[in-house]
């Protein structure tokens, strides 16, 4: 049995001593002790990288394109899956509510342009302006067949708006989007409006203007206000697009990191002592992190 044993050691430390020819006494135990103090536990290799290696950089670079393509590239295609669906309805909902706003808004414009005349309220300026402290001299071009808003002259229709002190704003010009906002925002402009008491004749009191903000005045600020609503949530839904690449961009990084650390791989040379005997064998770690 000894013999065996001896055999086995040799055969052992022959091939041990294989990688180390520089130092060796002939002694067995003398040039096992000095393998030992001198190498101890040999590591060969720590976290090989293999060919499965995600790289981080392109996985976050391709979702910052595409949301969802940098976990593809990682493997997790159930985030994938949920962060492309987001990229899709979000670019639906803003191109749908976009599209509404506009279409609403060439609603309240026409509605404007047919309810609300820039002469009718050059014409109750030009009647009760003193009475309001102001002064108006407004030219009104008589001919009919001209649309309204190229019967005044803008320039003496914004210097009366400016005598009147209690008045906050001036026109802007027909066509402007602070044209379509004023008229039916604030009251000053409320006697340009068809149903209006100076349009019926009557309007009695300088300053009753600012109560008169009913019927057509109302309704359009309504209509101006579903415009701006359809807007808004057009604007939400590019906000969450954009959120959405960053998040997805982020989340490919972590995914490629993750990716590349449930694997890793290192292999020792571990000494062990029998009785004053020391042995050595290699031993290999593989590492699975979920």
């Amino acid at each position: 049995m000894k013999t065996i044993i001896v055999i086995l050691l040799s055969l052992f430390s022959s091939k041990l001593f294989a990688i180390e020819p520089e130092f060796r006494t002939g002694n067995l135990k003398t040039d096992f002790l000095f393998y030992s103090e001198t190498n101890g536990n040999k590591e060969l290799s720590t976290n090989d990288k293999s060919s499965n290696y995600k790289s981080p950089i392109l996985a976050g670079t391709l979702s910052a394109l595409i949301p969802g393509a940098g976990e593809v590239y990682t493997g997790n295609y159930l985030k994938a899956a949920l962060f492309l669906a987001i990229e899709g309805v979000t670019i639906y909902l803003n191109h749908l509510y976009t599209k509404k706003g506009d279409d609403q808004t060439v609603y309240f414009q026409n509605y404007a342009d047919e309810y609300w005349s820039v002469v009718r309220y050059a014409q109750w300026l030009n009647q009760w302006a003193s009475s309001l402290g102001g002064s108006a001299n407004i030219h009104i071009d008589p001919n009919e067949n001209l649309k309204p808003w190229y019967r005044v002259n803008w320039n003496e229709l914004n210097q009366a708006e400016r005598s009147i002190k209690e008045f906050s704003h001036t026109l802007y010009p027909h066509g402007h989007q602070q044209y379509y906002e004023l008229i039916g925002k604030y009251p000053q402009y409320s006697q340009g409006w068809d149903d209006s008491k100076f349009a019926k004749g009557t309007y009695s009191v300088a300053g009753e203007y600012y109560y008169d903000t009913k019927g057509k005045f109302i309704y359009y600020s309504e209509l101006r206000g579903k415009a701006n609503d359809y807007y808004n949530i057009a604007d939400k839904a590019l906000i969450v697009t954009i959120s959405n690449h960053i998040i997805s961009m982020i989340d490919a990084i972590i995914s490629a990191n993750q990716h590349n650390s449930k694997i890793s791989m290192s292999a020792k040379l571990n000494q062990i002592n029998f009785g004053g005997m020391i042995e050595y064998y290699p031993e290999i770690n593989l590492k699975l992190r979920f």
